[in-house]
């Protein structure tokens, strides 16, 4: 074939050949330049089946003019001879690029960035590649990525426009025949089953981990292995491979890797947008390297520079530089570290107010108080075991705290010391109303403090397990998992033969299980007494600081009966792992690994200064559900969203998953603490009730419209950005008045399109409005040009009210809420410089939980904003029950949650939320973003929000 001609293109050279065809160099003596021809073997050519193929590959490319993919020329035959002339690509593969070693982490996130945006303009025009490999994909002498050989490509069919089925491709091939290569084949193309654009995500991110890595993700010596690995493992964290890979950038790849196509990116943009933003916060990482070491030294060099330019110009320029820094510091995810930063340059520029300003967008005021007072306070960077400390003061303590995790430590002489990460609603209330602290020797060895509280929901603190609220008293819980060598002394002790221990009747599907019959359960590898995963009646060499694992629930409590403890039960668990706000505790525990860690060996550190209780070994606890035994916190194995999953298993299983803590009660826990539990609420069961009754439901919340005696109370234009109104009308309900918080955009023309903010449970804190809770979830409105209105609601700030969270009561703040964002609705429409028909809802936990009800019952919003919402896991009122209004509502509403929300987790509450709401489909969009309860990036919540707004409201 080379040095032959086919019409007027003269053959160079081969290029390559593959399933589809032959490629060689040529060149063209018309155009004059080299092209890529493409072309069928013999015997492909006398198939119609793919020959079709063939011509079909030629349509589709042509049809996708990108950058990023190899461009075609023209379909031609010539003396019978089919080929395609296609763009000729200098440079070489990334197979190629591998053998030369692993490309920087800059460049592989540049090659992945370039690669996802030519794979989402073959996604938007309908086209599965179904064969992306490091073999297709060029890098040209420019460094510009190319993607080749579309040639099993296949259009999907695009799902109506009503559906709320992704769309999904139409076969290329029989049912059950296998097209692709196989290391790179997604789980659904390597069942035979039909694919879409989530496909193609699967195998970029099997490429991207290989580039990072070095290895693939799914080996083994033969098709069939592979494909179950494919199909059945979890791929070695590529932290193990290598630890400079960024972690949004590993979970960008662990989302593409997910088993369930549903799990992935919902559109390819998306994932290319993820790309763009963790190259966005590495690069800025980068440039701010006086910021990446730790913030302390950046702020000592600014203070020597302020030392030698003194004032005038060099003061003004030392002041931006701080708040330049602070301000890119927290837009790349480290609110800690500008956190510090602020609290450095507010001592150095005392009377600079943008300082003062971005210190309270990403603080809230807090007291520490501890029980003796005169306690030292220490924080430190969360995760970094040796990270240096910053005293605080000494409580009682009135200061500001970041929303970040802290790495806290609280001393006092005589006394223990405190150590722990508190960010759960229950340890902060401790820490405000007086962290009890234990003189020296009363500490039980090993073990935490936990000061008790009333455990409920309402505050976060409960999952779904439709668990009672109950009041505990303090305890002790172990600070790390029972390690082998403490499970040891027990076997040595003749614990396993000790009757005393095993108070507990056995059950396993009959009546009366005996101990003897029991027995004979509980043993190792060899046949001795003693966990699964131990031979000869002792653990393995070289693991005594590893959690024992492999135990059941029995002999998990049989142990804790031998130290004199108690298996924690579900509520004291629960209690103790309250880090409800941020998931960053799972960046730092023992997750997606090959294996168990020595306990305490991450640096997940809890609130009361437990470790590993985010993942490492799934813990046993007390409570029995339906003949299970729960068992919490998640193992090395598993995702880290499983961390306050409520999981259950046969008392009797001994994974090797499997192992324990023990906990130490004051005094005895009450009855209803150790029985057993109900199952979460199925929301795939619940139905919303007739139209009757809501009816009758909607007349709970409905008020007469009497004269509001509106008043402008104040005006502040302090803010560069907006002027603050502070407005007071006459409430719906008693003699109340209602206040409000009214921020109109400078510098924007009126009447405004307004949103109306409903904070989360935090604003139950403070007791002052002049320190607003979470202020950088809803600033960035009126700074970006539409005014935002915050009513201080009945039992909020300075409106508080003592209450509780029992059915009826929370019922009653309900109506009143309701009839406070009436009433401010009112209030806007009597304004000449508000557009009233351009009124958008945003809520945030709380008022994201209940967003769908506010929304329905005043049908007066155009959009709403739901951030860190979904289905509250308990019984409630049915007047207040989601359940019965989200269906009925038809405010075209965004959903915006992180991946790793314990509160909401995205199964049982977030999902199912979803789904409930009435509008049109194309009225509603979930969006998961990385982080907690709280998403770790607030860049990505600003663009979400404001994206959603210019399509409801319009733009400004």
């Amino acid at each position: 074939m080379v040095g032959s001609t086919l019409g007027h293109y003269e053959i160079i050279e081969p290029l390559g050949a593959g399933g589809m065809g032959e490629v060689f160099r040529a060149h063209d003596t018309i155009l004059k330049r080299d092209v890529a021809i493409k072309l069928l073997p013999e015997d492909f050519a006398k198939d119609p089946d793919r020959l079709a193929r063939f011509e079909r590959e030629a349509k589709l490319l042509a049809s996708l003019n990108h950058p990023h993919i190899a461009a075609i020329y023209a379909l031609e035959e010539v003396e019978g001879t089919r080929f395609i002339a296609m763009e000729c690509v200098s440079g070489q593969s990334l197979r190629e690029t591998l053998r030369d070693g692993r490309p920087s982490v800059e460049r592989t996130l540049e090659i992945a960035i370039q690669t996802a945006e030519g794979l989402e303009r073959a996604h938007s025009a309908g086209i599965v590649h179904r064969d992306l490999k490091p073999e297709n994909v060029m890098i040209t002498e420019e460094g510009i990525v190319k993607i080749l050989d579309f040639g099993i490509a296949k259009p999907f069919v695009q799902a109506e426009s009503d559906s709320t089925e992704m769309p999904t491709a139409t076969r290329a091939t029989d049912v059950g025949m296998i097209v692709g290569t196989a290391n790179y084949m997604s789980p659904e193309q390597a069942s035979g089953e039909p694919v879409d654009h989530r496909s193609d995500q699967f195998s970029f991110g099997a490429m991207l981990y290989e580039l990072l890595s070095g290895e693939k993700p799914f080996a083994g010596p033969s098709i069939s292995l592979i494909i179950a690995a494919i199909l059945r493992d979890t791929p070695r964290p590529l932290k193990k491979l290598r630890s400079e890979t960024p972690a949004q950038l590993q979970r960008i790849i662990g989302r593409s890797l997910e088993k369930d196509p549903a799990r992935r990116y919902e559109t390819t943009g998306e994932l290319c947008e993820a790309l763009r933003r963790c190259q966005e916060r590495r690069g800025a990482k980068k440039r701010l390297v006086l910021a990446a070491i730790p913030a302390i030294a950046v702020v000592a060099i600014m203070a020597g520079a302020w030392f030698w330019f003194g004032s005038g110009s060099g003061r003004a320029w030392t002041e931006d530089l701080a708040l330049g820094e602070i301000t890119r510091l927290n837009q790349a995810g480290d609110v800690f570290g500008a956190y510090q930063l602020a609290l450095e340059a507010q001592g150095q520029f005392p009377d600079n107010d943008e300082i003062s300003r971005m210190l309270n967008r990403i603080t809230f005021p807090m007291t520490v108080a501890t029980d003796p007072p005169g306690a030292e306070v220490y924080v430190a960077r969360y995760g970094e075991r040796d990270a240096p400390e910053e005293l605080l003061g000494t409580t009682p303590l009135e200061t500001r705290f970041p929303y970040a995790l802290m790495r806290w430590r609280i001393t006092l002489d005589g006394y223990e010391t405190f150590e722990g990460a508190p960010m759960g609603v229950g340890p902060i209330t401790a820490l405000m109303s007086g962290l009890p602290l234990e003189p020296v020797g009363t500490r039980p060895e090993g073990m935490v403090l936990v000061p008790g509280g009333f455990f409920t929901g309402a505050w976060g603190i409960a999952l779904p397990e439709g668990l009672p609220a109950v009041q505990l008293g303090d305890y002790w819980l172990d600070r790390y998992e029972v390690s082998n060598r403490e499970f040891q002394a027990f076997v040595d002790a003749g614990g396993y033969e000790s009757p005393e221990f095993w108070a507990a009747a056995f059950q396993d599907g009959e009546p009366d299980l005996s101990w003897e019959r029991a027995g004979e359960l509980f043993r190792d590898t060899t046949g001795r007494l003693g966990p699964s995963t131990w031979e000869l009646g002792r653990y393995p060499e070289g693991t005594e600081d590893y959690p024992v694992s492999g135990v059941s629930w029995y002999e998990a409590a049989a142990y804790c009966a031998f130290a004199g403890k108690s298996l924690p039960t579900i509520y004291h668990w629960h209690f103790s792992a309250a880090q409800d706000q941020v998931a960053d505790i799972v960046l730092f525990s023992n997750f997606d690994s090959d294996g168990p860690a020595p306990v305490g060996l991450h640096t997940g550190l809890g609130d009361y200064g437990t470790y590993d209780m985010a993942g490492n070994v799934r813990e046993w606890v007390w409570n029995e559900t339906e003949g299970r035994r729960y068992i919490l916190g998640g193992a090395w194995n598993e995702p880290a969203y499983v961390f306050k999953n409520p999981m259950a298993a046969l008392p009797f299983s001994r994974s090797a998953t499997d192992g324990f803590r023990c906990a130490l009660y004051r005094d005895p826990p009450a009855p209803v603490v150790l029985e057993p539990t109900t199952p979460a609420l199925d929301y795939s069961t619940r139905q919303p009730v007739e139209d009757d009754i809501f009816e009758a439901y909607l007349g709970v919340y409905a008020y007469d419209r009497t004269p509001l005696r509106a008043e402008v109370e104040s005006t502040d234009e302090s803010s560069p950005y907006w002027v603050k109104e502070t407005v007071s009308f006459d409430a719906a309900y008693g003699n109340e008045r209602v206040s409000a918080l009214l921020f109109l955009p400078k510098g924007v023309e009126p009447p405004y399109q307004t949103v109306i903010w409903f904070p989360g449970d935090d604003v139950f804190l403070p007791r002052t409005r002049e320190n607003l809770a979470s202020p950088f979830m809803f600033d960035f409105i009126p700074r970006s040009g539409r005014a935002l209105v915050y009513p201080i609601y009945r039992a909020m700030y300075d409106r508080y009210i003592p209450f509780n969270f029992a059915p009826n009561d929370w019922r009653d703040r309900m109506i009143e809420w309701s009839k406070d964002i009436g009433r401010t609705i009112d209030y806007l429409e009597t304004r000449d410089d508000i557009l009233s028909d351009k009124l958008a809802y945003y809520g945030f936990s709380a008022g994201a939980l209940y967003g769908p009800i506010f929304t329905t019952i005043d049908p007066r919003f155009a959009a709403s904003i739901l951030l860190a919402g979904g289905l509250y896991p308990r019984e409630t009122r049915p007047e207040m029950d989601v359940v019965n209004f989200a269906p009925r509502c038809r405010v075209p509403t965004l959903m915006i949650n992180g991946r790793d929300d314990y509160h909401f987790p995205y199964e049982v509450a977030q999902r199912p939320l979803f789904e409930f709401l009435g509008m049109a489909p194309a009225n509603k969009r979930h969006v998961h973003l990385d982080g907690g309860h709280i998403p770790s990036d607030p860049n990505e919540i600003f663009r979400e929000v404001l994206d959603w707004l210019d399509l409801h409201l319009g733009s400004m």
